[in-house]
């Protein structure tokens, strides 16, 4: 999953690369506008707007998971990591893609992926002791009831990530 997360933030980290190269200064407004939405989904995330997250409601299909546990590893962590291909939970993904594409920064873009992918693999790495599948869906099932807390942690940054690209700019 951290593979796939630092292949995923470096890719849009070049393209905003690319981008800045065939629109000389267009970081600033980019970053302006990023504020705004990164603001609008701060609202999101503490229950006060309801916006669709953009991402694919879509899920690792069982049988490309089949033929060993490496192989099954392999696949689902490259595909859940990316942040891309499957469903997103939290507005704070699509905010942080859209930022490395600003930013354009491949090494950021490659650390900030690989650390997206890594959280993701948190409850993986929490159910690691658990030997049965009812023990690991009570896990999950636990570590579900703290979501609330995550989206409100999650929207509290968006706000602040949002005022500082709205003011930042401001600023002498």
């Amino acid at each position: 999953m951290a593979a796939a997360g630092a292949l995923s933030g470096a890719a849009f980290a070049a393209a905003g690369v690319g981008v800045s190269a065939l629109w000389a200064g267009s970081a600033l407004p980019l970053a302006v506008g990023l504020g705004a939405i990164a603001f609008v989904y701060a609202l999101h995330e503490l229950e006060y707007l309801r916006v669709p997250v953009p991402g694919r409601d879509w899920q690792v299909p069982v049988e490309w998971v089949r033929g060993g546990f490496y192989r099954s590893a392999a696949i689902w962590g490259l595909i859940v990591g990316a942040g891309v291909f499957t469903r997103v939970t939290f507005a704070v993904v699509p905010i942080l893609l859209a930022w490395l594409f600003v930013s354009g920064n491949v090494l950021y873009g490659a650390l900030a992926g690989a650390l997206y992918g890594a959280t993701r693999a948190l409850s993986i790495y929490a159910s690691a002791g658990s030997s049965e599948s009812a023990q690991v869906v009570q896990l999950n099932e636990r570590l579900r009831q703290f979501a609330p807390a995550f989206h409100q942690a999650t929207g509290l940054a968006l706000a602040t990530f949002a005022a500082f690209l709205i003011v930042a700019p401001n600023l002498p």
